[in-house]
């Protein structure tokens, strides 16, 4: 199973377009979303995918972005922290705001990978059998250029894909 990983994408629309285009034509099938979409008008463009979302520190209504995900459909969820399984994959998705629950994820063992975004800086590193990976900002004021990730759970490599 693919999965595209986007995080910081401050309703840049633009990018958003951009990036989800590019992971249907990967086969990507679900979406995890690692916060800061900033407005729920956002997920209109997310129509047609299941969708993860973890609640980023700038989102302006949670309510208003909770009821959007769950507008998109079956299987789509919202919350501060995600833990889903997928592929045999133990994931967490946050948002990475809180410096003590995501030290926490990541240390904690229970975790192959750790999702995260709120730096706008592209991560990727291994701690202890976790592998912490920020996809990077679509949106905002990006650390070198706009991007998410690919997550292919066969084979547990992770792409960076820059539009």
């Amino acid at each position: 199973m693919i999965i595209a990983v986007l995080s910081d994408t401050h309703d840049n629309r633009n990018a958003v377009r951009k990036a989800l285009e590019a992971a249907r034509g990967r086969g990507a099938e679900e979406i995890l979303h690692c916060g800061d979409l900033t407005s729920s008008s956002v997920l209109a463009l997310f129509g047609g995918w299941t969708v993860q979302y973890a609640r980023g520190n700038m989102d302006r209504d949670g309510a208003e972005i909770r009821a959007a995900v769950e507008r998109l459909g079956a299987g789509s969820g919202y919350g501060e922290v995600l833990q889903l399984e997928r592929g045999g994959l133990r994931i967490a998705v946050m948002h990475g705001n809180r410096a003590e629950r995501l030290s926490a994820a990541v240390h904690s063992e229970k975790f192959d990978f750790v999702f995260h975004g709120h730096t706008h800086r592209r991560r990727d590193e291994q701690v202890g059998r976790t592998r912490r990976i920020n996809p990077g900002a679509l949106g905002g004021v990006a650390v070198g250029n706009f991007s998410f990730c690919l997550l292919d759970t066969d084979t547990r490599e992770v792409e960076f894909v820059e539009v």
